[in-house]
């Protein structure tokens, strides 16, 4: 994505504080973010001090947001001073160290990253770490942050402690259960799902109300990468992401003399747009840009599992 698009997205989203009140630091967090990657690191600063002095869990990942673009403009002091204030911070929430885990881990200081999953683990609650025991264990956010955590002590030659041996492996988990529920001959093996993303959704919900069963993309996209999780599950090999924006549905429908509310005219411009190669494989890898459209690493974004 270009500079200039990630300053349009920053600037849309810092027009919806009033709209959302209730989810300023989020939003804060989000503007911020493509503030940097437009370039204008003077202006993500700003917002994600304003995200920190939201507290609470937006405000401790604001600190661990701004330690990264602290790093990347070589202000390492400043940015270990951001961490050591979310190290002494009340904060509950193991998101925030969990973030700090992995950003030190990227940077390739295990030792700390070590330290901050172990803080990350601390603050899961009791329901939260008997869930990795469960079935489905391994897309609970605790396994995440144990895998996380013996990652890092497998890197350091360290030998498995009890909390390493309650890890459940996501890829292991997910053959077991495909050979265990397999799929009739007649399941696909490929999924195609048609989705409006991030930047189009509200332009599709403004255009033609009621089409969209959501109003809100983040509960959408929350709802979609579960969704993708228990088809993969399923025994489903590959699942494809194909974008729909307003421009093309309404360039497609004009030019067939189709309704874009039809299911058969959606599906028929869904494989148009995969023959002119416009798609997105899921899961995508954790460093990349997310599927939702949201040019936040999918490891930070939808890929980021949540414990609801």
């Amino acid at each position: 994505m270009s500079k200039r698009s990630d300053a349009t997205l920053a600037a849309e989203l810092e027009a919806e504080l009033e709209l959302y009140p209730d989810q300023r630091g989020e939003i804060l967090l989000e503007a911020a973010q493509h503030w940097h990657r437009a370039g204008d690191h003077g202006r993500a600063i700003d917002l994600l001090t304003q995200a920190i002095e939201t507290g609470g869990e937006d405000g401790g990942n604001a600190r661990v947001a701004l330690a990264e673009v602290l790093f990347d403009l070589g202000s390492h002091t400043d940015a270990d001073a951001q961490l050591d204030a979310l190290r002494h911070s009340r904060t509950n929430s193991p998101a925030p160290y969990h973030m700090a885990a992995e950003l030190l881990e990227e940077r390739g200081d295990r030792q700390q990253a070590l330290t901050w999953f172990n803080m990350a683990v601390s603050r899961l609650t009791d329901e939260e770490m008997a869930e990795t025991g469960t079935e489905f264990g391994f897309m609970s956010y605790a396994n995440n942050i144990l895998a996380g955590r013996r990652r890092i002590r497998q890197a350091q030659g360290l030998p498995p402690d009890e909390l390493d041996e309650t890890v459940q492996d996501l890829t292991e988990r997910i053959d077991e259960l495909a050979q265990t529920w397999a799929p009739p001959p007649t399941t696909p093996h490929h999924a195609r799902i048609l989705f409006w993303p991030r930047g189009e959704f509200r332009g599709a919900h403004e255009k033609w109300p009621g089409m969209i069963e959501h109003t809100d993309f983040d509960t959408f996209a929350t709802d979609r990468d579960r969704a993708n999780r228990e088809l993969a599950a399923s025994g489903i090999a590959h699942i494809t992401m194909v974008p729909l924006t307003v421009a093309k549905l309404f360039e497609y429908t004009t030019r067939t003399g189709t309704d874009p509310r039809d299911s058969e005219t959606r599906l028929a411009c869904m494989n148009e747009i995969i023959d002119e190669g416009d798609t997105i494989s899921w899961p995508p890898p954790r460093n990349s840009p997310c599927w939702c459209g949201s040019t936040t690493k999918y490891k930070k974004c939808c890929g980021r599992p949540t414990t609801s």
